[in-house]
């Protein structure tokens, strides 16, 4: 019996194995693969005019991207657009909403959890199109329609000034569905008894909220911390459409600066680079999050 036993453990074991195999060749083909070629050709003067045609360089890319003021303007834009946008519009307005929706009425909660879920569910293509539709200075979008009907003066929301306070809303709208989903799923699993016991002190709904939910989330937060960071961080198409890194640069994040120099300079081993430099910034944030969370 306990050679049989044996036995059927290690089919189990092996059959898990197998079963793995196709993911674990998707992610060598798809993900180590691709991230491999392009630390390799971050090395290089690789270039669109001639892709067969390269040499290794050393560290020249990295050089001239850190003296590049435009490269370090790129960096700081997408560190602020990062920080308000996923960080502070996504991940804690995310948790005050799922918290909220937890004290309405389940059919009300269904619905708005339905709609949200919609926004985070639409193309980015056509979230771009939308928004753009929406706060367009000319031609004039709705919502300036409505100020002009108003007795009010249009707003160009998409000026040099205003275009990154825009990108922020129109990626927030788009990633709050999935930090509301996560939230959602994290309130419902903390014992009912521990809320309970809040409302016999006589704990205000917000007081109850950051003094005893939000630290009882810390798996969810650091789940949503470290996925809304990389989603960010590859933001690309809605900024794109709405933008398209413009005006005068006022948009550029890291990914609009990297398809430029590929695409428009060919210089893809200076994009490769910056990739790289993706790549980077978001394992260190992601370990100060893993770090943040355990020592608090």
């Amino acid at each position: 019996m306990q050679r049989i036993s044996g036995r059927n453990s290690i089919l189990k074991k092996n059959a898990i194995f197998l079963i793995l195999i196709p993911s674990f060749i998707y992610l060598i083909i798809f993900f180590i693969y691709p991230i491999f070629l392009s630390f390799k050709y971050s090395f290089t003067n690789l270039s669109l005019y001639d892709i067969n045609k390269y040499s290794f360089i050393g560290f020249t890319n990295y050089v001239d991207l850190f003296k590049s003021d435009l490269f370090l303007k790129s960096i700081y834009i997408t560190i602020i657009f990062l920080v308000v946008s996923a960080i502070i519009g996504q991940m804690f307005l995310g948790s005050i909403l799922a918290y909220l929706l937890t004290l309405t009425h389940k059919y009300f909660k269904t619905v708005v959890t339905t709609i949200i879920l919609i926004a985070w569910a639409t193309p980015q293509v056509t979230a771009g199109i939308m928004w753009y539709s929406t706060l367009s200075y000319i031609p004039e979008g709705t919502i300036n329609v409505i100020l002009k009907n108003m007795g009010f003066h249009p707003i160009d929301f998409f000026s040099i000034h205003n275009a990154i306070y825009s990108i922020i809303i129109a990626n927030i709208w788009i990633g709050l569905g999935f930090s509301v989903l996560i939230f959602l799923g994290g309130i419902q699993s903390i014992d009912p008894s521990i809320i309970k016991a809040s409302y016999i002190d006589g704990a205000k709904p917000f007081r109850r909220f950051f003094s005893i939910i939000f630290p009882l989330l810390k798996t969810n937060i650091i789940t949503d911390l470290l996925l809304i960071t990389l989603f960010t961080l590859g933001t690309f198409t809605l900024i794109y459409v709405l933008t398209a890194g413009g005006p005068a640069g006022s948009t550029e994040l890291l990914t609009i600066y990297q398809y430029e120099t590929g695409f428009s300079l060919f210089s893809l081993g200076l994009a490769n680079a910056i990739g790289v430099i993706i790549i980077i910034i978001a394992l260190v944030l992601s370990l100060i999050y893993l770090r943040f969370i355990k020592v608090s």
